[in-house]
């Protein structure tokens, strides 16, 4: 059976004594039509000045969807049938939060247009790839019974893998009974590690089926029907090394390193260059077995840039 969620039931964080908004049966598919992160907050062309971001109501999510027999202890399968993103969307650097937040102490956002479908232009020859996912998608971890929207938890939720595209499933683990699915945060671009802290966040028309699987999973788990790198679109990749005995350092060091390489090579400002890493660059450990210093890496595929090098 096919379901319409009501949009307008609207909560903001994890609770599980809310009335759920549907009840299924497993294997039935439910339409959602996923407001962005702070709609209402901002408006297309916005300046950071003329927003009003309020973090306890940012994010917009749909549910709890309650699956008659899922009990504590099972699994639910989710599996992404369609996502359709809306015509704009967002991207901001937050003071005080993303991966370099003393490299860019001043907030900023902008704008970006996705009626294009296909690419969202960030200046001419610098094309993003539109790969829409669902930033947040989980189960009631049922253990705090209230929790912010942010961040991830046992029960997947925030979770921003931007590799769940249509086509992809998605196995969590059930905490609680009927499973108590909600999903929002819609995107319409992110590189593995959303640096920046934001995506290219915007309205979504979702399509997901849910089946309840008798077997138990310590974690959440995914299956693609691609490889993971789908936004090459056939070329290459710049990639540099953050070697450092603190992986988070190392993911600093990479990230920096390559907004110094498309500021220098490729005359983007820097605000550009960070927000360009955050949608579409990737966070590898590329070895973790040596002595004290791991090596981190960063990788860029070069068809956004429209060049081989």
């Amino acid at each position: 059976m096919e379901h319409e969620i009501d949009a307008g039931r609207v909560h903001h964080h994890w609770d599980n004594r809310l009335e759920p908004t549907l009840r299924i049966a497993s294997g039935d598919v439910v339409n959602f039509d996923l407001a962005m992160a702070a709609r209402g907050q901002i408006h297309e062309g916005a300046t950071f000045a003329e927003t009003s971001f309020d973090f306890d109501t940012l994010y917009n999510l749909l549910g709890p969807v309650f699956v008659e027999g899922a009990q504590p202890g099972d699994t639910l399968r989710v599996d992404i049938l369609s996502l359709e993103p809306g015509e704009w969307g967002w991207t901001c650097v937050l003071a005080g939060f993303g991966l370099l937040p003393d490299d860019f102490p001043e907030s900023f956002v902008r704008s970006w247009d996705l009626r294009g479908r296909t690419h969202a232009l960030l200046e001419p020859g610098v094309r993003i790839p539109i790969a829409p996912f669902l930033g947040t998608m989980g189960t009631h971890p049922d253990e705090p019974v209230t929790a912010p929207a942010f961040p991830p938890h046992k029960g997947g939720g925030n979770i921003d893998t931007r590799h769940l595209l249509a086509g992809s499933t998605l196995w969590l683990p059930v905490w609680c009974e009927g499973a108590l699915f909600s999903c929002g945060d819609p995107h319409a671009a992110q590189g593995d590690g959303e640096v920046c802290v934001s995506a290219i966040e915007c309205d979504m028309r979702a399509r997901l089926r849910f089946t309840t699987e008798k077997r138990s999973i310590s974690t959440p788990r995914f299956q693609t029907p691609a490889p993971l790198t789908l936004l090459a679109e056939g070329t290459g990749h710049q990639g540099t090394m953050g070697l450092d005995a603190d992986l988070m350092n190392g993911a600093r060091t990479a990230v920096r390193a390559t907004i110094d390489w498309l500021v220098s090579d490729h005359g983007l400002s820097r605000e550009d260059a960070y927000v360009l890493c955050s949608l579409v660059g990737d966070l590898k450990i590329m070895e973790i077995v040596d002595a004290g210093v791991w090596n981190v890496g960063f990788t860029v595929p070069l068809s956004v840039l429209g060049t081989g090098r």
